[in-house]
């Protein structure tokens, strides 16, 4: 609901905001000063631990806050005092939907400590990341987040063989090359032995696009145009420092999660306890989202703002007539409860900007109606990158595959359609396979890879209804003898005044099957075949329309909604379609139909002789599928249906 507020605001207000927020700010700074007392006298309730990872922080202002705007989360202001949960169990916070589970014990989350960490301590080895890892653990202590690495004997004497879980600690390299410590709460057993009762919804990086969309369902035809005449878009980004270590973890709860590593000086285990929360603790992930939550809410409720956390990182958009005062506002804000963004990561208000790995592009959102979005370009050379270095040695791993499925996965999010998601089967299947070297299939899907960045097919976001033709299409195959299959569709072409129904009978040559691998149920690669034959009879029909499409068969279905398939037949022909859709500029909704409802199952079994096609004023067409087709490489096929 916050949300839809500052989203009314912006429609209602346009052209006014930038005096609004300076209204509410200055009376938030004449909060804070009156306040400034409660703060000083609530930190006389925090261990010294707590007091130094929260020293910046107005707990005075956050506690007002969360009272004043009846947010749910009211245990929130305790937890800055006292400590948020970090292992064990974390009850209910009001903000995130229920998750219904059993509470542990803290003591029962330790279990067989004892047991439990002598296993980790033997497994502990030098690594190549030692010497990251020691400066990253030496700064958190200069930090005050945590302890200075100790010996196991001063450990020991420090905390007098109290009960406690170590958590082993190791270094990633994320895609982009950077380096992250990461506290493996799965190897510590801390995950396995922690309960959740919320479940987390994050905003994905299509939020800019959906913030303006929401924005302008709330204007009049005419309120939009005469924006459309005299304002634009803008985004902004930003970005908290050392987030999740500003957040305290209960005191006791610490012991439930000793960081351990190999101390590369010392050549043996170091010690460090830590009061700002972990990484990758499951209950700190949720403990740190407490607050960034409040944080999103706040900025939408006080200043106005089109704000979305996800985690640390802020994507804020605004009118351009705002000059900016969304950003300024929501950083102004921050800064008041103690939590100032970066400055050298913020991405001032622009028509571009960048969001959890996805550029969008506001510029066109009020003349065309569309957001665009693509990969940053990080990413891009990264992928690139690892296909080249493959194909120079001729090689492939399987880790350096996963590295590659992985990063193709994130690739398709700003990709046109399911365009990303296909053709990559022997990609993923080499994850699984102990052989090294470049089959044709690989080599296949570096091509793809290679084409769909060359190709830039981006993803378009509409943020206004758009008027296009539609169509509705059904579409079904029978095959009750193997090699002798029958399919038909029927399609109803709408328009404004009139619709066009039209019916099709596939012809189906044997040798369509010697294009699939080898057995005798093909049914839902007929299925499928069927939605190639219509794309191919009447592409330039298809061309700019949007329309829904039923299919009856699951396996085909969830192949068209996915874009990829554990079978390569049906990826293969799911990536041709998601292909020609993109070429053709043409949206598609897919759609279950049960069988016995499917009004085009008389005529994939019936043919021409069907007559309930005839009956509901269908015509009757045949329609064929070039088998050149299936061997055209992305770039081509792309070419082929631009000019059909």
């Amino acid at each position: 609901m916050d949300l839809r507020f500052a989203a009314s605001l912006h429609a209602h207000h346009r052209g006014r905001l930038r005096s609004l927020r300076d209204s509410a700010l200055g009376a938030l700074r004449e909060l804070k000063r009156r306040w400034t007392s409660v703060t000083k006298h609530l930190r006389q309730f925090q261990p010294p631990s707590i007091q130094a990872v929260t020293s910046k922080r107005d707990l005075g202002l956050v506690s007002l806050l969360v009272v004043l705007t009846s947010w749910a989360d009211t245990g929130y202001p305790y937890g800055l005092i006292q400590g948020l949960p970090a292992v064990g169990y974390a009850p209910h916070y009001g903000v995130f939907p229920r998750l219904e589970v059993s509470p542990i014990t803290f003591q029962n989350s330790l279990g067989d400590w004892k047991h439990h960490n002598a296993h980790i301590l033997r497994q502990l080895r030098p690594s190549k990341d030692d010497t990251f890892l020691l400066k990253q653990s030496v700064a958190d202590a200069e930090n005050s987040f945590c302890t200075f690495p100790m010996s196991m004997g001063e450990f020991q004497t420090a905390y007098k063989g109290a009960p406690h879980r170590l958590i082993p600690r190791c270094v990633i390299t994320q895609s982009s090359g950077k380096q992250r410590v990461i506290d493996n709460a799965d190897t510590g057993g801390q995950s396995a032995t922690s309960r959740e009762s919320n479940k987390l919804l994050l905003c994905s990086p299509f939020r800019p696009a959906q913030q303006i969309a929401l924005t302008l369902s709330f204007m009049s035809a005419e309120a939009r145009h005469l924006a459309s005449q005299e304002d634009t878009w803008q985004s902004g980004g930003e970005d908290w420092p050392d987030a999740y270590r500003h957040s305290p973890m209960h005191p006791d709860e610490a012991l439930g999660c000793v960081v351990v590593f190999w101390h590369e000086e010392w050549g043996a285990p170091a010690f460090q306890v830590y009061t700002g929360l972990l990484f990758g603790l499951p209950l700190a992930v949720t403990s740190f989202n407490r607050y960034s939550r409040l944080a999103e809410s706040l900025g939408r409720r006080l200043t106005y703002s089109l704000v979305s956390m996800y985690f640390d990182d802020a994507s804020i958009v605004d009118w351009s007539s705002s000059k900016g005062s969304s950003q300024a506002a929501f950083s102004a804000l921050n800064r008041m409860l103690g939590t100032p963004f970066a400055t050298d990561k913020q991405q001032l208000m622009s028509s571009r900007g960048t969001f959890l790995g996805l550029e969008h592009d506001l510029s066109s959102a009020m003349s065309t109606g569309q957001v665009t979005f693509w990969v940053r370009d990080r990413l891009q050379e990264k992928l690139l990158d690892l296909l080249n270095t493959a194909q120079q040695s001729a090689k492939l791993t399987p880790g350096v595959a996963s590295k590659i499925y992985g990063l193709a996965n994130f690739f398709e999010m700003g990709v046109y359609g399911r365009v990303g998601c296909g053709g990559l089967a022997a990609i993923k299947q080499r994850q699984d396979e102990k052989s090294h070297s470049l089959s044709p299939a690989l080599l296949q899907c570096f091509d793809v890879l290679r084409a769909v960045i060359h190709s830039k097919p981006t993803r378009e976001f509409e943020v206004f209804p758009q008027p296009h033709l539609r169509f509705c299409v059904a579409s079904d195959a029978a095959l009750e003898v193997p090699k002798a299959g029958t399919g038909g569709f029927l399609i109803v072409w709408l328009s404004t005044d009139d619709e066009i129904r039209e019916g099709f009978v596939a012809d189906i040559p044997e040798a369509i099957y010697d294009l699939w691998s080898p057995g005798p149920h093909k049914i839902a690669q007929l299925e499928l075949m069927m939605v190639l034959y219509a794309l191919v009879t009447r592409a330039s029909s298809f061309r700019n329309r949007r329309g829904v499409w039923m299919v009856d068969n699951i396996a085909a279905l969830m192949t068209l909604i996915k874009g990829r398939s554990e079978s390569e037949d049906l990826e293969r022909m799911a990536h041709m379609v998601h292909t020609i859709l993109y070429a053709l500029r043409c949206w598609m909704w897919w759609e279950y139909i049960p069988s016995k409802s499917n009004w085009a199952d008389a005529i994939s079994r019936l043919g021409r002789d069907d007559p309930w096609h005839r009956r509901n004023h269908f015509t009757t067409n045949s329609a064929v599928f070039p088998f050149i087709l299936w061997h055209l490489p992305f770039t081509a096929l792309v070419s082929v249906f631009e000019y059909l």
